[in-house]
């Protein structure tokens, strides 16, 4: 494993939700492992994203754009079926061990934090929707609350949609186009660009965008 060291580098920890009440847990370990993999041939990390213990994975990221975009399209790919929440983090990380991929510091620490902070949001009925959250302990808070306003606002509106418009969205946010998505489902074009309108498809995939640009 390559060695990862750094003051200011960003953590992404994911947790699966529910993960032992699964039918069939190895397909859902081998669709957890595919989704890694796909994410990280597209997104360039630090330390690539991998399965560690508890039904957890974790990844370490130059930028915090990198991380947040990770984290959206592996929520997409793995949803309907399989639900995550993440925790990101801002911070230090020091190798422990690289052949066996241990590390500490206060990323690792602070994405933990945000991890179980989104997962007491999640038992709320008022926030029931809540996946993702941020913290930088270094930084102002005027600089993370705004992160994670437009993350809770994501994780509301796509829990919002149906199987059908995440899989619009997911296709999108993968590069095709609405013409292909629509021969792809068996619907007219039109059909499609509806949905991109009136569930907010458009919306999201702006915000995921300008979030993904954050340094």
């Amino acid at each position: 494993m390559d060695e990862v060291k750094g003051d200011n580098v960003i953590t992404l920890l994911g947790d699966l939700v529910r993960s032992r009440a699964a039918v069939d847990r190895r397909a859902m370990h081998e669709k957890v492992l595919a989704s890694l993999d796909g994410v990280n041939r597209m997104i360039v990390a630090r330390s690539p994203l991998r399965v560690t213990v508890g039904d957890e994975f974790q990844g370490v990221y130059g930028r915090l754009g990198e991380a947040l975009t990770a984290a959206f399209m592996l929520r997409l790919d793995l949803a309907p079926d399989i639900d995550v929440r993440f925790g990101i983090a801002r911070g230090s990380v020091e190798d422990l061990d690289v052949e066996h991929g241990i590390q500490d510091g206060s990323a690792w620490w602070a994405a933990r934090e945000a991890i179980e902070r989104t997962e007491a949001k999640a038992g709320r009925s008022a926030t029931r929707t809540a996946r993702t959250g941020y913290l930088a302990p270094g930084d102002e808070p005027g600089a993370v609350l705004p992160v994670q306003a437009t993350l809770d606002c994501l994780d509301y509106m796509v829990a919002s949609l149906s199987g059908t418009s995440l899989t619009i969205l997911e296709g999108l946010m993968s590069g095709r186009s609405q013409q292909d998505l629509a021969q792809e489902l068996g619907v007219s074009p039109s059909a499609v660009s509806q949905r991109v309108h009136r569930d907010g498809i458009g919306v999201i995939l702006e915000a995921v965008r300008g979030l993904g640009e954050l340094p």
